[in-house]
């Protein structure tokens, strides 16, 4: 669908969309209980709500519960708390607060302004959200974002030097305070974005002539068309192994090095 289709549809309300009913919170796993647990994942997935994303946003609101719930990983048992948030507004019963709201209603001082700020969304979560420690014996902690749009990481839309300032940020508070960063850039995206989130997110050079470090995340592309609840349950088993994880060869990249993640699909 083009994009002045998809900003059409938004102005006629996100009140329609078809999205089950769902907190922002869910809370699963594939462990019995907390306590038999071998990591605790708290995972936070910030979308943007621009007119642009409002199928995606369906799509995932259409499968979050029964991914989180029904979770299935390979590598761990793990118990997961995913809260699901828009970066500046809200969408539907899933996306029903704010990163913006979220820092303001904690008594910070948020940077994130805009609908389609994913850098500095980042940023504010790294710093604000209640990330737990709460890890017994035997167990880990592991904290990650997933930062989900089709723009650019600061007031959206074609990369410029601010983005790229903002994709820096990101990069190096995921990296200085150990949160795993997924990024995952939607269809249709501007020119300059799936190589500024895959920097964001892996590290690398994003073409300004800087270079990012590796968050220990993910970079993802695609949704439309795409199996998403498999997808969340990808991302969220990958979280859940931390930085342990198995070199390529042992296991294909744990999930994430499916052909599939990797491969742009243009609408």
């Amino acid at each position: 669908m083009n994009r002045f289709i998809r900003n059409s549809l938004a102005a006629i309300g996100f009140a329609a969309l078809a999205i089950p009913a769902q907190a922002g919170l869910i809370i699963g796993g594939d462990a019995v209980d907390k306590a038999s647990a071998t990591s605790i994942v708290d995972i936070v997935f910030a979308i943007d709500t621009s007119g642009s994303m409002i199928d995606d946003i369906a799509a995932i609101g259409a499968a979050a519960n029964t991914a989180v719930k029904n979770l299935q990983c390979p590598m761990t048992d793990c118990y997961v708390r995913a809260r699901f948030m828009g970066i500046s507004g809200t969408s539907g019963s899933l996306f029903n607060e704010s990163v913006r709201n979220y820092v303001l209603a904690k008594g910070g001082s948020p940077i994130t302004n805009n609908t389609e700020d994913n850098g500095w969304a980042v940023v504010d979560l790294v710093k604000y959200f209640d990330w737990g420690s709460d890890a017994a014996a035997g167990q880990k902690n592991y904290h990650a974002i997933v930062t989900i749009g089709d723009e650019g990481t600061e007031n959206g839309e074609p990369v410029n030097a601010l983005d790229f300032v903002a994709a820096k940020a990101a990069n190096e508070a995921a990296i200085n305070e150990s949160v795993l960063l997924f990024s995952w850039v939607t269809d249709d995206p501007y020119p300059g974005v799936p190589n500024l989130f895959k920097a964001m997110a892996v590290g690398g050079n994003p073409g300004n002539g800087d270079t990012y470090g590796n968050t220990g995340g993910a970079y993802l592309a695609g949704l439309q068309g795409v199996d998403v609840q498999t997808r969340l349950q990808e991302i969220i088993c990958d979280a859940a192994t931390g930085n342990d994880v198995p070199e390529p060869a042992s296991l294909g990249l744990v999930l994430l090095g499916l052909a599939g993640l990797s491969r742009m699909r243009r609408r």
